[in-house]
């Protein structure tokens, strides 16, 4: 008798379990499910001042479609004030063609959580801006690092305006003095290009002085400044150089016997000049120059410091023509 009731017990406790633990294992999921599950944001459509009202809601729809592309629901987008929770704002302004798209995110008190804004060149460029404007909301990273090769805007592609400023063909004749020698009015040549602007120019040359006892020959790159903008401008400047010299100085032993000393070397040096360039509201430059060279470093027991006069002609360049010659 007491195995029967025993036994009733035990098949009573067992249906209990059948039937009720489906129930609290379902009541359970449910609640997980309901837990987890994210409220969508509205998409608010705000300022749209001279955009039409249509491209403007696909414009805004193309976000939306970013925002679900991310795991993150939201609300068709609507012209209405909405109500209060989480939201995303977005606004069109105009500048002439160009358009300033503006992505927000607000709180419940309509405070800005996170903002982001892209000039555009019209209204169809949303198509490549509007995933790169979700992606810098969502992730909070500059706008201009999520451009690619497919999604660059026409107003970050445009061309980049310089200040004006020409090139000119030079080319000269001087004279070389090297202090301490006899060499004296040397004769030299020079040929070089300069891109010239009102009040700088910077260029490189050629130039050398070949004379019976001294030579020398460098390569040089620099800049100079012009006082003044007008057609005759006193002008200083200086740079760097790679210098060669050399030299042969003959003696006699006596009046039938002679000999000589030789030595060359070259390295780099330094070079200044000072001068007066005329002709600049013209195509073509006239210039009067002194210029020094110092090279660091010694020739075999002689120094080498040549000291140049000389004047200069240059002609204004134009791409495409045949080199200086046909002015």
């Amino acid at each position: 008798m007491k195995i029967t009731a025993m036994s009733h017990i035990l098949n009573f406790f067992i249906l209990t379990l059948i039937c009720v633990f489906p129930f609290t294992t379902y009541a359970q999921q449910s609640s997980a499910s309901t837990s987890t599950q994210v409220e969508a944001a509205e998409l608010f459509i705000a300022d749209h001042a001279g955009i039409d009202e249509v491209d403007a809601q696909s414009a805004a729809m193309l976000i939306a479609a970013e925002f679900r592309k991310l795991g993150i629901p939201v609300y068709n987008p609507v012209f209405e004030a909405p109500k209060p929770g989480k939201v995303y704002r977005i606004t069109f302004r105009r500048l002439g063609e160009k358009v300033l798209v503006h992505l927000s995110q607000r709180n419940s008190l309509g405070t800005v959580v996170v903002e982001k804004q892209l000039w555009i060149a019209n209204i169809e460029e949303m198509i490549a801006a509007a995933p790169r404007l979700v992606d810098a909301l969502v992730n909070n990273k500059p706008i201009a690092s999520t451009a690619d090769l497919e999604t660059v805007t026409e107003q970050e592609a445009r061309e980049l305006r310089k200040m004006d400023g020409e090139s000119l063909w030079n080319m000269g004749i001087f004279g070389a003095f090297i202090p301490g020698t006899d060499a004296a009015a040397e004769p030299g040549y020079e040929f070089g290009w300069s891109y010239e602007t009102p009040k700088y120019a910077v260029g490189t040359e050629f130039r050398g002085s070949f004379g019976d006892e001294y030579s020398f020959g460098s390569w040089s790159i620099g800049a100079r400044y012009f006082f003044n903008k007008q057609n005759i401008s006193p002008y200083i400047g200086g740079g760097l150089s790679i210098f060669g010299g050399s030299y042969d100085d003959w003696y006699y032993e006596d009046d039938y016997y002679y000999d000589y000393d030789s030595g060359d070397d070259n390295g780099l040096g330094a070079y200044f000049v000072g001068g007066i360039s005329m002709l600049r509201l013209t195509k073509s430059r006239l210039k009067l120059e002194l210029r020094i060279d110092r090279p660091f470093f010694s020739l075999p027991e002689k120094d080498m410091m040549p000291i140049t006069i000389g004047i200069f002609f240059s002609q204004h360049y134009v791409p495409g023509r045949a080199g200086c010659w046909l002015f």
